[in-house]
């Protein structure tokens, strides 16, 4: 699944998997970048439900 988890012992949740379809934008809440410690860059959606999915953020779907 595409969904963010915690580094190690840090907190910062990691992506290791993306989504491969873009969210309706009238679920979406917020959205963060993961860090830099994380060895896939992504952007973390938080959805109205609270779930975590990650997206590249070389795609266009997630930049737009």
């Amino acid at each position: 699944p595409a969904s963010a988890s915690p580094y190690a012992s840090d907190t910062t949740p990691c992506c290791f998997a993306y989504l491969s379809h873009p969210l309706p934008l009238t679920h979406l809440q917020e959205y963060f970048y993961t860090s830099s410690k994380c060895s896939m860059p992504a952007v973390v959606f938080v959805t109205r439900r609270k779930r975590q999915v990650c997206a590249n953020p070389q795609k266009k779907w997630v930049r737009d």
